[in-house]
């Protein structure tokens, strides 16, 4: 039989980061609130497998554009609040969080844009203020690569920490306990729908929970349960996720503070972060997907291409180490590329998710924006806000980009192309690329002159000569 409950004022659903850290700052404000989410949910949970670097800098690349400039401000405003935040949940909570200072980006020669990036990221810093230092290689504590690998940039960036994820959950759900108005129902919803003035949400267990006002903070699978159109008339875009691999390892060399290499390839980078207990993260994979079924648990080659980076470019003697737990978790990644945060146009309902790496960092000021938004206030600058949540792609630049990508992910794992190969390689990619999918009539006349020459000399050293005419021609912008 069906059960009813109604005696909060919110029902948040998702108990990640950014759910636990709504809750709780919805609690600070004297609201009642239930959060609805499955306590066994944490083997899938992204903020539970995540390296949790708040790297406002680190996240940097050369091909941002004005967007990531947008997140960039607010992953910045995130990290200067974040102490403090902390601070006060430790207290709240009675529950230490272990914290790491600093963190160390290095560049080699396996990310084709590793120094481009990083001198990006040196130059961001210096525009905001921040402190960033180019150090020596032999000057970072714990960095001890292959003979091959060893990198020709290191940049130190001081306020670029870490948080044991773990521990930073477990703090949320402690502190938001700690208050009076805080029920947690441990159960997966089924279906969330708009009834009356109010919120219907209904649990696999049978129960129907309401409330006026409902938060989707569910991560990748934030949609899954709304109906069809709820999430039209919400301008809701389609939700894709990153899947990530970690590990936790224990009697790893000391390594103080986060080692990282820039995004590269689709992923994140390498790294390697201290954890509470002496364990070092070792991370991460990251894979495109949209069935999670489809990609659940961890695959061997995901871990093969994962510690073949890990021990050949940050430390050897990793590969001493002892695995104790291996995590994978869904990064949530909309279809407009944007965090979504804030109110939508359907009355009571707001949503927070789509913050792909970055989740456990903005949480705090996330938080703040939808109690804000709840409270009728906006003193917070929202640049994710739902309205603005559907750019126009740029396919020119996601080509440009893309083909780059594809270039540096087949370098790996140590992989290398001799001499100028690798740019050949990707203006040729890019030029096909462009000629198939964007078809805007710019390579027409090469297109026909190919299957002309196919046609007069089918030899395979027709392709051979066609690769290197085509750069050519590339390079001296004769391409129309």
């Amino acid at each position: 039989m069906t059960q009813e409950r109604n005696s909060s004022d919110v029902i948040v659903i998702g108990g990640g980061a950014l759910g636990l850290a709504i809750s709780y700052e919805l609690l600070r404000s004297g609201m009642r609130v239930r959060s609805v989410f499955p306590a066994s949910g944490d083997r899938e949970s992204a903020s539970r497998a995540a390296g949790a670097m708040l790297g406002a800098f680190g996240e940097v690349t050369a091909d941002d554009g004005k967007d990531e400039q947008d997140e960039l401000e607010f992953r910045l405003s995130a990290q200067r609040c974040y102490s403090d935040w902390l601070g006060e949940l430790s207290e709240r909570s009675k529950t230490p969080v272990h914290q790491a200072k600093g963190a160390v980006i290095i560049a080699n020669n396996e990310g084709v844009a590793d120094r481009a990036s990083i001198k990006r990221m040196k130059q961001e810093a210096d525009r905001h203020g921040e402190p960033a230092a180019w150090i020596e290689p032999n000057e970072v504590p714990g960095l001890n690569p292959g003979p091959h690998y060893a990198p020709g940039l290191c940049l130190h960036l001081p306020n670029e920490h870490s948080v044991d994820s773990a521990q930073l959950l477990d703090a949320l759900r402690k502190g938001s306990a700690s208050h009076d108005g805080w029920t947690h129902t441990d159960d997966q919803v089924t279906l969330a729908k708009r009834e009356g003035q109010g919120w219907a949400v209904t649990t696999q267990g049978g129960e129907t929970l309401r409330a006026a006002e409902l938060v989707l903070a569910g991560g990748s699978r934030t949609f899954d349960f709304l109906e069809p159109s709820v999430r039209e008339a919400a301008k809701l875009p389609e939700m894709q996720f990153g899947k990530g691999v970690s590990c936790l390892v224990r009697g790893a060399p000391a390594i103080p503070q986060t080692i990282r290499t820039p995004n590269r390839a689709f992923a994140c980078g390498i790294h390697v972060v201290p954890r509470a207990g002496g364990l070092l993260y070792i991370g991460a994979t990251n894979c495109l997907g949209s069935d999670h079924e489809a990609e659940r648990d961890v695959q061997p080659g995901e871990l093969h291409n994962l510690f073949d980076e890990i021990l050949h470019q940050i430390n050897t003697d990793i590969r001493c180490s002892r695995i104790v737990d291996i995590r994978f978790g869904y990064r949530p990644i909309p279809s407009s590329r944007r965090p979504l945060v804030g109110r939508t146009s359907v009355p009571g309902l707001s949503v927070a998710t789509g913050t792909y790496r970055n989740g456990i960092l903005m949480a705090p000021l996330v938080a703040r924006v939808i109690a804000e938004g709840l409270q009728g206030t906006t003193k917070e600058r929202n640049p994710f806000a739902i309205e603005q949540a559907d750019p126009t792609a740029d396919f020119a630049k996601l080509s440009e980009v893309g083909v780059r990508h594809i270039l540096s992910f087949l370098h790996e794992p140590r992989g290398a192309l001799p001499y100028n190969r690798a740019a050949e390689l990707e203006t040729y990619v890019r030029t096909l690329f462009e000629m198939v999918v964007l078809d805007n009539g710019r390579h027409a006349e090469l297109r026909d002159e190919i299957r002309s020459r196919l046609k007069d000399a089918p030899f395979n050293e027709t392709m051979h000569k066609l690769f290197y005419e085509i750069v050519e021609r590339a390079d001296q912008g004769a391409l129309t």
